[in-house]
């Protein structure tokens, strides 16, 4: 027996050293930290009008002259569209002709009237003259009034012919073409006012999205404009057709003039979404079931292989959400040679 106890010890100390005092792997450690996700967002749009309206003509008839086509733009008192002004001419020429004989009558009954003022005051005339007189004078006033009501109406349904944008005007969309009749009331066009104007844009639903709405955008219009800051003003709550959320941000006064609405435009803003733990993308290894981290005992100094969730990837970076605590010591650098109980230090980094 005491042959083979000490043949056992020699086994023993014959053995490699790697077996019996494994040198720990200098590898990169890594403390695990919650951080708040900060996302930057690239967003593609165009230039719209803050709001829009339909035009239409007062009164109805045949568009005899369309000078609207999508993207034209009219100053304050430009005419857009006209329906045909035939009929309502000839109606403002009778209008105009019935105001003429009408003043004429008038000045005729007043002259009456001064005569027969004239002739009783003088003791020639009778009171019953002279009434008829004043009668026949307010009898001509009243036509008169009443004549030059309809020319006004006249007038007004010859101006109603005519469609005038109100203020600088873009239009944004056209309803009827040339030769068409319209029914007033019909809209004609869609306009867009061109004092206010905002940056429409359609981004991919993500987490956090929301909380862009009152932060400040990079705008980049193309062509030889330079960038601008803006302010988010609103982001939908419903998804459009295509599962894309709509952002808006106003565009500065001072930039309203520069940019025609229908400019295609980005965006790059930065949010800040919910905090989970950040670990470079070197620490990230895998198991058959799913993606796992190398978690360093502190006790023992050796790894083992965890499986975590990932929310996120970065350029630099992965973020989990799932299978870490805040605190425990990770492997970045190095993991791809690490085994379940591997001894690991960490690297000296060089000075």
């Amino acid at each position: 027996m005491g042959i083979r106890k000490a043949l056992g010890l020699i086994g023993i100390a014959m053995l490699p050293q790697s077996v019996s005092a494994e040198t720990p792997l200098a590898v990169e450690l890594v403390e695990a930290q919650v951080q708040p996700v900060v996302q930057e967002l690239r967003l593609v749009g165009a230039v719209e009008a803050s709001d829009s309206f339909p035009a239409s003509f007062r009164r109805g008839g045949q568009i005899d002259l369309m000078n609207a086509e999508v993207g034209a733009h009219f100053k304050a008192g430009e005419v857009i569209a006209r329906i045909d002004p035939t009929n309502i001419e000839a109606e403002l020429d009778a209008a105009k002709a019935n105001l003429d004989a009408a003043e004429a009558a008038l000045v005729q009954a007043d002259q009456a009237r001064t005569r027969a003022q004239n002739l009783l005051d003088r003791g020639v005339g009778t009171q019953a003259q002279y009434d008829e007189a004043q009668q026949d004078y307010l009898e001509a006033k009243a036509t008169r009034d009443q004549a030059s009501a309809l020319l006004e109406t006249a007038q007004q349904a010859k101006d109603d012919t005519v469609l005038r944008a109100d203020r600088d005007v873009t239009v944004t969309e056209r309803f009827v073409d040339l030769g068409e009749v319209v029914s007033a009331g019909m809209a004609v066009v869609q306009l867009a006012p061109e004092d206010k104007l905002q940056a429409v844009f359609l981004a991919p639903d993500a987490a956090g999205l929301s909380k862009i709405r009152g932060r400040e955008v990079e705008l980049d219009p193309t062509g030889p404009l330079s960038a601008f800051a803006a302010t988010v003003t609103e982001v939908l709550p419903v998804l459009t057709e295509t599962g894309t959320v709509e952002i808006h941000a106003d565009i500065p006064a001072e930039q309203v003039g520069t940019i025609p609405i229908g400019t295609s435009i980005t965006g790059r803003a930065t949010i800040m979404t919910e905090e989970r733990i950040i670990l470079p993308w070197t620490a990230l290894s895998a198991k058959s079931d799913g993606p796992a981290v190398w978690v360093v005992d502190p006790d023992s100094a050796t790894v083992s292989l965890r499986p975590v969730e990932i929310a996120g990837y970065g350029d630099d970076h992965i973020e989990v959400s799932e299978g870490l605590s805040e605190g425990e010591t990770v492997v970045g650098a190095g993991s791809h040679l690490l085994y379940d109980g591997r001894a690991v230090q960490a690297v000296e980094v060089a000075q």
